[in-house]
């Protein structure tokens, strides 16, 4: 099981210190007063009330009396699903479809509005080569989990909000923090500077841009909204020195704390987030911790600090120990772009970038206790979620949801016909409507700390039935 060897392997390195049915409003049993219902969340598996049928096209749950509940976990003992569908009996005794979604991969978390019932099937309409095999099926009425400080971070790339028409105030009823990103970097002097951006094909002040964007963004978030900016270490002023030298250089420069506080204030940030993805020792990740502790606190009481780690590192509990990871806020994880471990060579299904990342970090927490090598909790990190595909053969291509979203509709991941440059690319995955919702409610349920969202303008409109935001919001919704 693919499951358990990344677990394993975690464990080993620990131990040894190293439009049509997707657009269709089903007609749900809708519950009328949420005030009154007592949610069993996790404390009542209502499988255990269930008679459990199986069948060569799937799985019939039979349940004595009327059972109400709104998530169903999957357990598959090898990996050969490829296609899965959730139908339920109405108090009419006509089957609705409720849900769809493509892999298992061992153990697949499965959210939707809340269903009353006596008869729930589970369809398996795709295999790949195998028989398949579900070891085991729980159901929850999950609801009430939701904590008022759960996180929702937008990165914005500020050249493609430049634009009034460009940011949807609607989104933004999602979104509890946002991040501009792409026009503020950080040279190795320690110094704070703007890039210039062709938009329409006109060049365009970084720094206007910034301003212009930011703007934007100020006229369109929810009062308590946060902004924050990242400060990019890349090569873009010539200097010719790679991420990791840029960073070193200007974190150890006498001038790097006090050009970031006064690029803070002059803009009336929130705080500020470094986006330094790929530190290749514990030295350099305690530079950049160390870094952010000196700002921190030479920033306004209550400014946020952040950073962006790749899950790589994460799953490796000693390159750095949990006290430099007290220098931040929280971590905004990089789930995705992660088809190294997948065998579909899809970069972000749940399992691989949801569920396995959150039992890793669980796991190596229980073997380690309360040593100083033990991983922050989850409540420091976001899950970060794709608004956008990669292809299966990794080539340097990103696609963005919007294009795609009404030939994908709310329950499928993967595109098989998309053109780059003419060129009709291998299979790329995205996270659609179904897949984002999924992965929100697991996290609330789970009890991490939010996700985090790359990037804001890949959504299509609120009101399309397709908006990822809108997923996000309604997940949210449903765990209050």
């Amino acid at each position: 099981m693919k499951r358990l060897s990344v677990l394993l392997v975690v464990l080993t390195l620990s131990l040894s210190l190293g439009v049509g049915i997707a657009l269709a409003e089903n007609e749900l049993f809708h519950i009328e007063n949420k005030d009154e219902i007592n949610y069993t969340n996790y404390s009542v598996d209502y499988m255990d009330s269930a008679s459990r049928r199986d069948s060569d096209s799937g799985i019939t749950l039979i349940f004595s009396e009327p059972t109400t509940f709104n998530t169903i976990v999957l357990k598959e003992n090898g990996d050969v699903i490829r296609e899965f569908s959730f139908y339920y009996v109405d108090s009419q005794g006509e089957k609705k479809f409720i849900y769809k979604q493509d892999l298992v991969e061992g153990y697949r978390y499965c959210s939707f509005e809340s269903i009353t019932t006596t008869e729930f099937i589970i369809e398996i309409k795709g295999v790949e080569g195998e028989i398949w095999e579900i070891s085991d099926v729980e159901i929850y009425y999950m609801g009430s989990t939701h904590k008022e400080d759960f996180r929702v971070t937008a990165y914005v790339v500020s050249q493609y909000t430049y634009k009034p028409e460009s940011v949807e105030k609607a989104h933004f009823k999602a979104i509890t923090h946002v991040n501009l990103i792409s026009t503020v970097f950080l040279s190795a002097e320690g110094e704070i500077y703007f890039l210039d951006n062709y938009i329409d094909g006109v060049l365009v002040d970084g720094e206007e841009i910034f301003k212009t964007s930011l703007n934007n963004i100020r006229q369109a978030v929810e009062p308590g909204t946060t902004i924050v900016a990242t400060l990019l270490g890349q090569d873009k002023n010539g200097s010719g020195l790679d991420t990791i030298t840029i960073h070193e250089r200007a974190f150890a420069s006498k001038n790097f704390v006090q050009n970031a506080v006064t690029f803070q204030q002059k803009y009336g940030l929130d705080g500020l987030s470094f986006d330094y993805e790929y530190p290749e020792s514990m030295a350099q990740y305690k530079t950049m911790f160390e870094a952010c502790r000196s700002l921190k606190e030479a920033m306004e009481p209550g400014s946020l600090m952040t950073v962006a780690l790749g899950t790589w590192t994460l799953a490796k509990p000693f390159i750095f120990d949990r006290s430099l990871l007290e220098c931040v806020d929280w971590v905004e994880s990089m789930n995705y772009d992660e088809m190294r471990e997948d065998p579909h060579n899809y970069h972000s299904t749940f399992s691989t970038s949801c569920y396995d990342f959150f039992e890793a970090m669980e796991t190596i927490n229980n073997v380690f206790g309360d040593s100083a090598m033990t991983y922050t909790s989850l409540e420091d990190v976001n899950l970060g979620l794709p608004f956008y595909s990669r292809p299966t053969d990794g080539r340097g291509y990103w696609g963005d949801y919007k294009n795609v979203a009404e030939s994908l509709g709310k329950y499928t991941n993967v595109k098989e016909d998309e053109y780059y440059n003419g060129e009709l690319l291998p299979p790329t995955y995205y996270n659609s409507y179904q897949m984002i919702y999924d992965k929100v409610c697991y996290s609330i349920d789970k009890g991490v700390g939010g996700v985090m969202v790359w990037h804001y303008s890949c959504d299509m409109p609120w009101d399309s039935g397709l908006s990822l935001w809108r997923a996000i919001y309604d997940a949210v919704e449903s765990r209050r």
